[in-house]
């Protein structure tokens, strides 16, 4: 088919739409049907116009010369690129093809189709736009950054933009709408109700304004994920690759708009339910493709504009790109890049990253994240173990018999690790039978103890045994997994197993009921519900003939008499304080603490407590937080020291009531004054 260039067209604008151009070049070339310009432009008399992309592309552009091409006319003439930066990259080369024929299916490829943000019913121009270009250019024309889906305001005037009159719909099926000034409001006139939601739009219209004049193959939507990522960790709201802090995210995002923007603009968010599109765009990005005004809502809610958020670089994880240096001082290639993977671990208390980075070597280090500047590469928060190429450099250091000091700085750990390690190198049998001694003598004045609370009380003791003795230590105290769930002896049957269990389940709540002969059943179920549940299940027989029995609802023909009730627990409480306060190992004072040791089991339920007001009231006073626990067990060693030493330690001081440092940092001004006001007294 031989193709002959068109004596001349309307060359478009800046900023005008290919179908715009097309309409002006109609009314020039003085056709008076519409179909006679298809047949000029596209050499078919059935293409239906498409304001916001066109289509059969090849053709026009070989109808108009070498001055135009199919990418210069998707990417300056079409609202295409409002799209492209937020598709994927097979998508782009399709639409590219889409829009070279008969741009068939490109409103699903951009997800225009399953969008619910609704289409502009009509074309769209601002006042003061259409009065620049008719003094330009003696006549107004269809700017495409005024017919951006879900854009209200001109980003050039700030101004409400106003629909044309002809709705094109009704039209001419085949028909181009060229902007006639008679049918035009070109008055500055804005309408009152119209700065509802004013700043927040203008700052969108902006950002799709800015859209528009990026090349439309420079980003793609798996580049913008990316980035993302990156805002989102900056941000903490990340918990890992995959997991969102997604209340806290959602709570912020709606907390970012005016109330009812969301709404009127057709994308609404909900705390609550599955597959909203803010989670899709930030964590299923490949599924769908989200609506780029919703783009502009997360960019708006991130407090980005177009330019500083295509400067952000790409989030290459919580602890960045690999490889990552061997924190090993011990080692000859102590930092050296050498570790090439990192294993992210979450911590469940704090919800942040943690990786742990293994080297060749056995050294192994965790680092919590994520990381914010290059630097916090070489930094690591705990080492998880030393491998031998340390050990030996630690051994050969303790036999030169230098300081521990010297020890710890050449090998970049703390003294305390330090004295820690050449204290579990010490072992003798006489050591070892002192250990045992100590545990038996333990056990015996707690029976009931576990073996947590053994590795609580003398850790000392229980890291010696733990590492020179563990088969005694298992023997005498082994830990509740290996005696209930998954023993070591693999000729353990799982019967045996589920025996040990029902047995050790059974103890547990025969042991409640002598402590206290009057419990009754619920009780005993919301105290030992896991118990419970499984005797119920597996040894129903034995659960109903010994656990007390359910009692019938019956009419209370005489009430309690709770005044009488609360001065007995109040003087009881009263008289057995002094006893718990002057234990020798002590205890914190809970109202479980005298619920138990005065055989009252509704104590410890405070619905129960509030309806005896002066027991109550005394509960209030003389228990104890963990915080003020802290404090008079630490108040108890410093009277001991201020009188052996005239002085006190305070690291001697932390270890010996064995509180973690932050914790110990927070009481310390306490402890401060505590010791001013003992030294004035002496």
């Amino acid at each position: 088919m031989v193709i002959y260039l068109l004596p001349f067209f309307t060359d478009p604008y800046p900023n005008e739409l290919i179908y715009s151009a097309i309409s002006r070049y109609h009314f020039y070339n003085g056709n008076i049907n519409f179909v006679d310009t298809l047949e000029e432009l596209f050499k078919s008399r059935t293409v239906v116009p498409s304001i916001e992309f066109g289509s059969h592309f090849s053709t026009l552009v070989q109808n108009l010369g070498s001055n135009y091409s199919v990418e210069s006319l998707l990417a300056q003439n079409t609202i295409y690129p409002y799209f492209a930066p937020f598709i994927t990259i097979e998508r782009q080369k399709k639409v590219l093809e889409d829009v070279r024929t008969n741009g068939q299916g490109i409103h699903g490829r951009l997800g225009i189709s399953g969008s619910k943000i609704s289409r502009k019913q009509g074309l769209y121009y601002c006042s003061k736009c259409a009065n620049n270009d008719i003094n330009i250019y003696s006549e107004p024309y269809v700017h495409r950054e005024h017919q951006l889906q879900g854009i209200d305001y001109c980003p050039h005037h700030e101004m409400k933009l106003k629909m044309y009159p002809v709705d094109y719909r009704v039209f001419s099926r085949h028909g181009y709408i060229r902007f006639d000034t008679r049918k035009m409001d070109l008055s500055d006139l804005q309408e009152s109700d119209s700065c509802e939601f004013k700043e927040v739009q203008v700052k969108l219209a902006k950002m799709a304004y800015r859209l528009l004049q990026i090349p439309i193959n420079q980003f793609s939507v798996e580049k913008v994920f990316q980035k993302y990522r990156t805002l989102l960790r900056e941000n903490n709201w990340i918990l890992s690759n995959t997991r969102l802090k997604r209340e806290e995210l959602f709570k912020a995002f709606l907390s970012k708009f005016p109330p009812g923007f969301l709404e009127k603009y057709e994308s609404p968010v909900k705390v609550e339910g599955q597959n909203q599109w803010l989670q899709i765009m930030l964590t299923n990005y490949s599924r769908n493709s989200v609506h780029p005004f919703r783009h502009l809502l997360l960019l708006y809610f991130f407090v980005q504009d177009i330019d500083s958020f295509l400067e952000i670089k790409e989030d290459n994880g919580p602890f960045g790109s690999g490889p990552w240096p061997c924190l090993n001082k011990a080692a000859k290639h102590y930092k050296d890049l050498v570790i090439s993977e990192v294993k992210l671990i979450r911590n469940n208390k704090k919800d942040v990253p943690v990786g742990k980075f293994s080297c060749s070597c056995g050294f192994e280090y965790t680092r919590i994240g994520p990381d914010k500047n290059e630097e916090d590469k070489w930094r690591k928060s705990r080492i998880t173990a030393y491998g031998n190429v340390w050990e030996e450099k630690f051994e050969e250091l303790v036999n030169m018999k230098i300081s521990r000091k010297e020890i710890a700085s050449e090998l970049d750990v703390s003294e305390r690790t330090i004295y820690k390690l050449i204290d579990l190198q010490i072992t003798s049998p006489e050591l070892t039978e002192k250990y045992r001694a100590e545990l038996l003598e333990w056990r015996e004045k707690y029976p009931d103890a576990n073996r947590k609370q053994f590795q609580t009380d003398l850790k000392k003791t229980f890291t010696y045994l733990y590492n020179h003795d563990r088969e005694w230590l298992d023997a005498k105290f082994p830990s509740k997994r290996d005696t209930l769930h998954t023993p070591n002896n693999p000729n353990v049957t799982l019967k045996n197993n589920t025996e040990n269990r029902i047995e050790y389940y059974r103890s547990l709540l025969s042991e409640a009921i002598k402590e206290c002969p009057d419990v009754t059943r619920t009780q005993l179920w919301r105290k030992f519900q896991r118990a419970c549940k499984y005797l119920s299940e597996n040894d129903k027989e034995w659960f109903d003939a010994n656990l007390p029995q359910t009692r019938q609802a019956t009419t209370v023909t005489n009430a309690t008499d709770w005044n009488l009730r609360d001065q007995e627990y109040y003087q009881e409480i009263k008289e057995v304080y002094p006893e718990l306060i002057a234990l020798e190992k002590p205890t914190r004072i809970t109202g479980k603490l005298f619920s138990k040791r005065l055989n009252i089991f509704n104590l410890s339920i405070k619905s129960y407590v509030e309806k005896l007001p002066k027991t109550n009231k005394l509960l209030n006073e003389i228990t104890e937080t963990v915080r003020e626990f802290r404090i008079r067990r630490c108040c108890i060693v410093i009277d001991q020291m201020l009188e052996e030493h005239n002085y006190v330690r305070w690291e001697k001081l932390r270890e010996s009531c064995a509180i973690e440092a932050k914790n110990f940092k927070k009481i310390k001004p306490d402890l401060e004054e505590y010791i001013s006001k003992r030294q004035k007294n002496i």
